[in-house]
């Protein structure tokens, strides 16, 4: 196989953390030696593995997946959180306001977006500070998720009320059906019917944790190229951010972020802080995300680029247009091992490709 650089690392990630404090246990699943560069990458990531002990290989058995349990309301703990305490334990942004800067954390952002009685029902929950995503669809019961599994939040139905006030607290949507919160790295789905009209919204907290990266920090200032799968809501996001951070604010490399839906640098044309020095490109079509990934290389002059979600043939051929032309790659990909990335047609160049040989004595 021709791996995308002359060393590459794929970095397998099966299970996602319970909290914004807690590291994600990232697999090793496959490394491309080459000459020169093996013995260096080697002794790496055998420093990593003893340091941290969270490398393991992409055929260790999977944990065993249980069905999470609904609870409603009446299963509330009666310990609770308040609001305050909810804003003490996230980040925060500062805006100018009349009288001088307001603190408002990234948590805040997002209960704006859910309705009043909602959000009351959401700030007793024990677990408000690890919220995953809220569900809210036409004419059922709202849903939020959390680590412990998921809560009907009140027993009253969506309401195309409770949809326009949600709608109204974010961007744009465009055409991938994503929006956002300014300032913030949540995200917003929409599901629309046949008559493009919004009956259904998953909105899902996006938190920049700092320190996630940390167990490959000596990869990634290695300057091989990396790429992260993983099946959807694992962490892969949240992983490649604190890379493009480390890479420019620790590394002083030359950043760019190809951000597909402004999942990784925040909505907004103002990047979030959690990316640090690094720029961003935004995309305005994502049927055209290769192009733009090849623009940042031509006209940006870039060391590092950080690529969110290819999944295209177009998109896997562009990257490697850009590691073979001496700039680091870091990049996500859905997957759930190395053999679902070599099995997809449209993804397997990222990790060289097949070639069949014919025998000649055959």
């Amino acid at each position: 196989m021709r791996a995308l650089n002359s060393h590459f690392v794929l970095i397998d990630l099966h299970s996602s953390w319970h909290s914004a404090q807690q590291i994600p246990n990232s697999t090793f699943a496959y490394l491309q030696k080459c000459r020169g560069a093996a013995p260096a990458l080697s002794a790496s990531i055998r420093r990593t593995r003893g340091r941290r002990g969270k490398i393991s290989s992409s055929r260790a058995p999977a944990p065993e997946v249980r069905s999470p349990e609904i609870r409603r309301p009446r299963d509330w703990s009666t310990k609770g959180n308040g609001f305050l305490s909810v804003a003490s334990s996230t980040a925060s942004t500062s805006s100018s306001g009349g009288r001088g800067d307001v603190v408002v954390s990234d948590m805040d952002l997002f209960l704006e977006i859910v309705p009043l009685s909602m959000r009351h029902e959401l700030l007793r929950h024990e677990e408000i500070g690890e919220l995953i995503e809220v569900v809210m669809d036409l004419g059922r019961n709202p849903l939020a998720r959390f680590p412990s599994g998921d809560w009907v939040i009140s027993e009253e139905p969506v309401k195309p009320d409770d949809l326009r006030h949600a709608i109204s607290k974010v961007g744009e949507f465009s055409d991938d059906n994503r929006s956002g919160i300014d300032h913030s790295l949540h995200r917003i789905s929409a599901i629309r019917n046949r008559k493009m009209q919004i009956i259904g919204l998953t909105c899902r907290v996006g938190r920049a944790v700092s320190g996630s990266a940390e167990i490959i920090r000596d990869l990634v200032a290695g300057g091989g190229s990396i790429l992260v799968i993983g099946p959807p809501g694992v962490g892969k996001t949240t992983l490649i951010r604190e890379i493009a951070r480390i890479l420019a604010d620790d590394q002083k490399k030359r950043v760019v972020i190809v951000d597909t839906s402004n999942e990784i640098g925040g909505d907004g044309d103002v990047p979030h802080s959690g990316i640090g020095r690094a720029r961003r490109m935004q995309v305005p079509n994502v049927h055209l995300q290769h192009n733009v990934m090849i623009e940042a290389v031509e006209n940006h002059m870039p060391q590092t680029i950080i690529i969110d979600e290819i999944g295209t043939e177009l998109e896997a051929l562009a990257a490697s247009t850009i590691a073979q032309r001496g700039v680091q790659l870091v990049a996500t990909a859905h997957g759930i091992t190395i053999e679902s990335i070599i099995k997809n047609p449209s993804l397997q160049t990222l990790v060289g490709g097949i070639e069949v040989q014919m025998d000649p004595l055959a």
